[in-house]
């Protein structure tokens, strides 16, 4: 009589208990360990069963190391569930490593590529589509940067989930603004507006910086002034390279040309002199005043002992705020025996995760893409980052061509003939125009 009581209780116990779990499990329903709704559902694999998934990128240096942290963290996180195992490619044989291993059946399950480069990726058909997986697994981009993702929509069909993005903006060293009166109450750059408020910003710098300094540091060839040279053109209100064929070019137009002769002015009057070296090493040094390039060198001047330096987006000299961007995404590369699902899922998993931490890629100088980053303790705190977001909204994204970065490499080639003074505005972007139609129409 007695057992049977105490069976009775015991029976008792174990219901309440039961119902009490499950009303637990119900209150965290569709919620991650931080409580955030919009995450992603973890892939469904049996118990004891881990996915293993293979991650390429191409980043070194600083970006690596920030890299590694982050998918070590995820793997101590998912641990038996989830495990990454990154690999980083060569940054210069990267996409052409990428295409092989696609064509040999040997692709990653998950890679990188940049914004400009994934025309020419989809045009090929070594990346999947993301739409699938996306709603399947319940990630709603509304809760990422419109203008990043944007970017990544090819025929309504999402191919890639941001993971930052880079625009060009304006490094300024504090110390010598200061001294000559050129910073406000908030200690930013006071700029006149338009292109002679800015070139009398950069005539008042060189009127009063000391002897063996530069009043901007920018090189006269490569990449950072073709970078301006599109700002630019789009604060102008240039429309894209290409008509709608894709066959022709289109920018030797008013606004290319108006923002070309703009910069090439610069060099002419010897406003900032032509043929600079070691600018990055000579604005860490303390002895230039203004330095135009992209966030990537956040992380890099922070790191420089003694350097008093703020940040801003490049400035708006013409009718409206535009910069040059890129991104980085996560891509997954098409499997040649078929996709596996759940590696697909535990990739995306992955994804989102990053996206999610994001504000720790920032430590690089990167613009994170999603809400969930941007409004994290952890970016709100860091220096810098936030005095140039707004450049990740007003960035202008090069259009889509699968040629694109060929094309480009003829335009910048072109530009350079112009910033020497070996060209005229018109002849060098009729060479521009030439160079670029020649690749686009083989």
């Amino acid at each position: 009589m007695k057992t049977s009581k105490l069976y009775k209780v015991a029976l008792g116990m174990l219901l309440v208990m039961s119902f009490v779990l499950s009303a637990c499990s119900l209150g965290n329903e569709g919620k991650t360990d931080n409580g955030n709704e919009n995450a992603s559902k973890e892939p469904e694999t049996a118990p004891g069963e881990k996915v293993t998934i293979t991650y390429w990128n191409m980043f070194g240096g600083g970006d690596g190391v920030i890299m590694n942290e982050l998918v070590k963290k995820f793997n101590d996180e998912h641990k038996g569930k989830i495990e990454v195992k990154a690999l980083t490619q060569d940054w210069g044989q990267f996409y052409t490593k990428l295409q092989t291993a696609v064509a040999g059946g040997n692709a990653p399950d998950l890679a990188v590529s940049h914004t400009s480069k994934l025309s020419e990726l989809v045009e090929l058909k070594i990346i999947e589509p993301l739409d699938p997986y996306i709603d399947s697994m319940g990630i709603d981009l509304s809760g990422f940067n419109e203008n990043m993702v944007n970017a990544t929509l090819f025929n309504d069909q999402q191919y890639a989930l941001p993971l930052d993005a880079h625009p060009l903006i304006l490094y300024y060293n504090k110390k010598i603004l200061r001294e000559l009166n050129l910073l406000d109450e908030n200690e930013k750059p006071i700029i006149e507006p338009g292109p002679e408020g800015f070139n009398n910003f950069l005539q008042k710098i060189k009127d009063g910086i000391p002897k063996g300094n530069v009043n901007m540091l920018l090189g006269s060839t490569g990449e950072d002034p073709y970078r301006i040279w599109w700002a630019l053109y789009n604060q102008l209100g240039g429309e894209g390279l290409f008509d709608e064929s894709g066959q022709k070019v289109t920018l030797n137009n008013p606004q290319g040309k108006q923002a070309a002769e703009y910069i090439s002015s610069w060099f002419e009057s010897g406003m900032i002199p032509r043929n600079l070296p070691k600018i990055g090493e000579t604005f860490q040094a303390g002895k230039g005043a203004v330095m135009p390039t992209g966030v990537w060198f956040t992380s890099t001047l922070e790191g420089t002992k003694g350097l008093e330096f703020g940040a801003i987006p490049f400035p708006q000299i013409y009718d409206k705020p535009a910069t040059w961007i890129d991104s980085h995404n996560f891509i997954l590369p098409v499997q040649k025996k078929g996709q596996d699902e759940s590696k697909v899922k535990a990739s995306i998993t992955f994804a989102k995760w990053v996206t999610d931490n994001a504000a720790e890629w920032s430590k690089a100088g990167h613009i994170p893409p999603s809400t969930t980053a941007v409004e994290s303790e952890v970016f709100k705190n860091m220096p810098y980052r936030q005095d140039y977001l707004q450049a990740g909204n007003d960035g202008v994204y090069l259009p889509r061509s699968p040629k694109m970065w060929p094309a480009k490499d003829q335009l910048v080639q072109a530009l350079d003939t112009i910033w020497s003074g070996k060209a005229p505005v018109d002849k060098g972007l009729d060479a521009a125009v030439q160079g670029m139609e020649k690749l686009l129409q083989r």
